[in-house]
């Protein structure tokens, strides 16, 4: 209560929305991880394998041609509402919502080539097609969920988003469940998960409708109309390019790495980048909060206020950070052990080296939300692309001689350099502000 009494509103609000998003991601995990132990219970390695190899084209590919419109949609409603322009808000969320939908369309449609024509040289054998083809849906029912998102934060009802989220999991799992006791397969497996996907697909949208009129955003299903404002065009073309740009260096490692050195390397690098991996879902929580309340103070002209609330939780994502992945450096051997075995024990040192680019970039997490929250996707992308040369670069020179602890000395300079190259940006923003009003 002491420390709830010490925060303002807009603080109290930033830290209520972080950790509905963090349960959110903690429900997201503890599914994941529920999933992944049937599904294997279920298929055995080979077919599981079959159906890694499924998850990962649809992945990437969907990857590719994603243009997430949660950042547009924060920014530019936020804007429109602040500045009294309801129906301008209701067409910037039905363009951001019909790029993404139109875009996973299109991804379909090049899984669907893909599969059709060059199945074999991604591992899938024809018997698989079909399964392929299924699966190629899920992205489209995940299409809209960054928008759906920041209309609950927008109208303060994320737990609506939890609900949602709880009820696809549980579905998932569940189906999984009777799948394994009926003696199911590939098909029946790849069926639960699209089922899964589409129960919190339908209840994001249905969410939505319901939470828009909340956020601002009136007229939302009264009208078809797409014009926005150039600005939010472009902002979806950069976003558009950063997330590519993003797909590219997710999956980009591996498949460099794998022609420089032994599998069982790749392996143990992928094995430690995945457990540094999770330590950066609660600061992509802690973005999203405070995203929506830069926006809010920018958009009304309350520098001061912006630059209390950077501090605030600048303070609190930098300590965060070093708690979290302090923790981990010391206890990194019996973690690695843990998760992934004994025979992973070599895994432990990789982990050591990318807990530096982890801290890096997460103890500024809530000043790098900053461009996107006035509008800037520039930044963000010049950032992206800065670390993809030179992860590219240092994979191709470092790997040939250190194995996987090249590969993980690459990972963690992405991961600098993209911190290095949005900070000034940040902190121009935060003296731009100074030549706003000092409302509090």
């Amino acid at each position: 209560m002491a420390l709830a009494q010490l925060l303002s509103s807009s603080d109290r609000r930033v830290t209520r929305q972080t950790l509905w998003m963090g349960t959110i991601t903690a429900v997201q995990l503890l599914g994941g991880l529920a999933q992944i132990a049937i599904s294997a219970r279920i298929l055995g390695p080979e077919d599981f394998g079959v159906l890694a190899v499924i998850i990962a084209v649809a992945a990437l590919i969907h990857g590719l041609m994603a243009a997430p419109g949660g950042e547009a949609v924060t920014t530019f409603v936020t804007r429109a509402v602040a500045e009294e322009r309801p129906q301008e808000a209701s067409r910037v969320l039905r363009f951001t919502m019909a790029v993404s939908l139109g875009l996973s369309l299109i991804a379909y449609a090049f899984i669907a080539v893909i599969v059709l024509v060059a199945s074999s040289l991604l591992g899938i054998e024809n018997a698989h097609r079909d399964i392929a083809l299924m699966y190629g849906v899920v992205g489209i029912f995940l299409a809209t969920r960054t928008e759906s998102l920041a209309v609950l934060r927008l109208s303060d009802r994320v737990s609506l988003g939890l609900a949602v989220t709880l009820a696809g999991v549980l579905a998932r799992v569940v189906l999984l469940g009777i799948v394994w006791l009926q003696g199911g397969g590939l098909f029946e497996v790849v069926l639960a998960h699209i089922a899964g996907v589409a129960v919190g697909g339908a209840g994001m949208l249905a969410a939505t409708a319901v939470s828009a009129p909340r956020a601002g955003v009136t007229g939302f299903l009264s009208s078809l109309s797409l014009r926005v404002p150039p600005d939010v065009a472009r902002f979806q073309g950069g976003v558009f390019g950063r997330s590519t740009v993003s797909a590219l260096a997710y999956h980009m490692d591996t498949l460099l790495a794998a022609q420089f050195t032994g599998a069982a390397d790749v392996g143990l690098y992928r094995s430690a980048r995945q457990i540094t991996e999770t330590g950066h879902y609660p600061f992509q929580s802690l973005k999203n909060g405070v995203q929506l309340q830069y926006s809010k103070q920018w958009h009304s002209g309350q520098g001061g206020a912006l630059r209390r609330t950077s501090l605030v939780f600048s303070l609190v994502s930098f300590a965060s950070s070093a708690a979290l992945f302090g923790l981990l450096a010391v206890f990194h051997q019996s973690i690695t052990r843990l998760i992934l075995g004994a025979e992973f024990s070599d895994a432990a040192p990789l982990l050591l080296i990318m807990i530096l680019g982890a801290f890096a970039v997460n103890s500024i997490s809530a000043l790098t939300a900053l461009p996107a929250a006035v509008g800037r996707v520039w930044p963000l992308l010049a950032a992206e692309i800065g670390g993809l040369a030179v992860f590219a670069a240092l994979i191709v020179w470092l790997v040939p001689m250190g194995g996987a602890e090249g590969a993980a000395w690459a990972n963690t300079a992405y991961y600098s350099v993209i911190a290095l190259i949005i900070l000034p940006f940040a902190i121009s923003i935060l003296r731009q502000s100074r030549r706003m009003g000092q409302n509090p």
